[in-house]
């Protein structure tokens, strides 16, 4: 066989080998069509009589129905069911996302006021803190339809700030903050940005819970041009000395530095997120089980004991929307501030005369503060002690107001979640404000 023929043998069967693989493709097509074809009749055929008989009855499945549904909204799913308009505002600082929930008028109003107002919300929290007690009892709801435009940033690294432009969120850097660059970065540039969304030139009030009271003192130390450009400032358990906090979080104030070393080699810088096994044991508390009870207790030893102020029903809710995006570095800083006895800037050890220049790290010098300030403080809590509160007055200017919650056993958490929260604090502090901006 010459080699013309040889290639005329081999493109012919190539081509026999070509003909039948298409050939069986084709027929795998018809018949794919053709099952696809008895499908849609079959449907045609039966799909009506399937649909009356189960798609769209009402469903009688009781699992149907949440409990309580503000367990799995989100901030402005639940103000909007409340009947009140949200609006979030997303503002970058040091590439942080950060996202601000608004409730800019009254419910059933049209116009914006012109007075308006911050709530910085505490540690483990996040802007659900000033909504979950419900539209007849929580702050947010009563300064809204007291004519406040309210503004609720939420922290960077919580579940509604937790992006960032160019840092992944497992990493050492984008963990590597607390809450004194909160003060010195973001609330800054919250402020700055409702300034210019309002336009108006009037200033803005600032109310903070726990550690929403610690960012506003350390801002107006760091930045203390902020004293000028805010209104006036309300403290709400006021945190900045800690020495003499009576939470059960004291006995592990010695050790934190050492647990956070030890989950930083394990690559956790985040601290007691979701998905964890302790943040699991937290999800599951239920105000009925043995959970719920004991989950009650370890609250009341960290914050105070007050039963009569207690709305169990509001523990699910309240331990849903906890733990969203907490840094380690901030958890060791409020350690530092209970073992160190001082308000002082985060402690390096051996490298603070590098970072600082000096041995210790420096205080935050409250002399700086000319902010117009209320203190609201309660005697049975437990991470805001009487004492701690008036060493912070003796540091703050003679003006400084104080009030003192008229219910001996009110707590820390009782701010956000009593169940006499309206006459207890939230008619009293409007009644502030209101003076505030006359």
């Amino acid at each position: 066989m010459n080699w013309t023929e040889t290639f005329q043998y081999f493109f012919s069967a190539q081509s026999e080998k070509t003909t039948k693989f298409f050939e069986e493709q084709r027929l795998k097509i018809e018949q794919a069509v053709s099952s696809s074809l008895d499908y849609v009749a079959s449907v045609k055929e039966n799909g009506r009589r399937v649909a009356d008989s189960w798609s769209y009855l009402p469903s009688e499945d009781s699992g149907a129905r949440l409990e309580n549904p503000d367990i799995v909204l989100s901030v402005p799913a639940i103000i909007s069911k409340n009947g009140y308009t949200c609006e979030t505002h997303t503002i970058v600082s040091q590439g942080y996302i950060l996202n601000v929930h608004r409730i800019p008028r009254p419910k059933n109003a049209d116009e914006v006021p012109s007075k308006t107002v911050i709530l910085q919300h505490g540690m483990f929290s996040s802007s659900a803190d000033w909504i979950l007690n419900g539209s007849e009892k929580s702050l947010t709801y009563a300064l809204a339809d007291a004519g406040y435009d309210v503004w609720m940033p939420n922290i960077r690294g919580n579940k509604y700030s937790r992006e960032h432009a160019w840092l992944k969120t497992d990493t050492k850097s984008y963990w590597n903050f607390s809450w004194h660059d909160v003060a010195l970065y973001d609330v800054p540039a919250v402020i700055d940005y409702i300034m210019n969304v309002k336009t108006d030139g009037n200033k803005i009030n600032y109310i903070g819970h726990s550690m929403g009271t610690t960012i506003l003192f350390a801002m107006l130390t760091l930045r203390p041009e902020y004293n000028n450009i805010l209104k006036a400032g309300f403290a709400l358990a006021p945190v900045a000395y800690m020495a003499e906090v009576k939470s059960s979080l004291k006995s592990f104030a010695p050790i934190a530095s050492n647990v956070a070393y030890m989950e930083m080699l394990y690559g956790s810088h985040e601290f007691l997120p979701k998905q964890s096994t302790l943040g699991r044991i937290v999800a599951s508390c239920k105000p009925d089980s043995y959970d719920g009870f004991y989950c009650r207790n370890i609250l009341f030893s960290i914050c105070g004991h007050d039963e009569k102020q207690y709305n169990k029903d509001l523990l699910p809710i309240f331990l849903s929307h906890l733990g969203h995006g907490t840094s380690w570095k901030t958890i060791v800083h409020f350690a530092q501030l209970i073992l160190s006895k001082r308000f002082q800037q985060f402690d390096y050890g051996s490298n603070n005369q590098r970072v600082y220049g000096s041995e210790l790290p420096p205080e935050y010098d409250l002399s700086k503060v000319t902010l117009p300030m209320t203190m609201f403080w309660a005697k049975n809590d437990f991470l805001s002690s009487e004492t701690a509160v008036n060493m912070l007055k003796e540091k703050l200017p003679a003006s400084t107001d104080m009030y003192l919650i008229p219910y001996p056993e009110f707590n820390h958490l009782d701010y956000l979640w009593a169940i006499d929260a309206p006459t207890l604090l939230n008619e009293k502090l409007i009644e502030k404000l209101d003076k505030t901006n006359e």
